[in-house]
């Protein structure tokens, strides 16, 4: 479903924006266009393989649950599906965890995630766990599991998404499968793109409206 979706958008319309996500907190911006979206899916899923994790088998996407739109998490999801591996938001008991700033969880082997607009990683690395700043310096090309691609969430497969081809602003996405589906999934299965912005005013989210030239959702 979104992976093949992705490697099409990426053929038709790889310069074109995808994602572009707000951060009212510290004024910061970044857009991914379909390829460096792509790109950044390759990388992490790579760097699943590398850590060891065996495809197929469920992946704890912590940051679902606490940055539900943030590019790094979609970046994860999508990564996860490339390798045939469940996505469990938030729900322990996966051997791979992944986490945010701040969260001090740990599983058998954890990957933590600055949040860095470009990708960077932390100053320090928190004890006990991988930063996920290593996937900097996996290859980007494509791999797709041999299981295929997973399209399961919380235990149960994805719900069927209806292609959007618009561009659509988000204003703090709860965590849930409808924001993974209105921020990518929806975008990729069509030809549209996201804003996300978080922690903004209402006169800044009318703003962001204007410049980005997107619907408030």
């Amino acid at each position: 479903m979104l992976i093949d979706a992705l490697r099409r958008r990426v053929a038709r319309q790889g310069a074109q924006p995808l994602l572009t996500y707000y951060d009212g907190r510290d004024g910061s911006r970044i857009e991914l266009s379909a390829l460096t979206f792509a790109n950044w899916v390759d990388k992490t899923a790579n760097l699943i393989v590398d850590l060891g994790h065996e495809d197929g088998e469920p992946i704890d996407i912590a940051l679902a649950a606490t940055h539900p739109a943030h590019w790094v998490t979609l970046a994860w999801v999508a990564a996860a599906w490339q390798r045939g591996c469940p996505v469990n938001p938030g729900i322990s008991g996966a051997d791979l965890l992944v986490v945010g700033p701040g969260d001090r969880s740990q599983a058998a082997v954890t990957v933590a995630c600055s949040l860095h607009p470009l990708g960077l990683g932390f100053p320090v690395a928190p004890e006990g766990a991988v930063d996920y700043r290593e996937a900097m310096a996996q290859p980007d090309a494509h791999d797709l599991s041999p299981l295929g691609e997973s399209t399961v969430w919380a235990g149960e497969p994805a719900p069927h998404t209806t292609p959007r081809d618009s561009r659509v602003l988000l204003l703090d996405p709860p965590a849930g499968w409808s924001t993974v589906a209105g921020s990518l999934v929806a975008p990729v299965l069509g030809s549209g793109s996201t804003v996300v912005a978080v922690g903004v005013t209402a006169d800044r989210a009318a703003e962001i409206a204007a410049a980005e030239r997107a619907l408030l959702a």
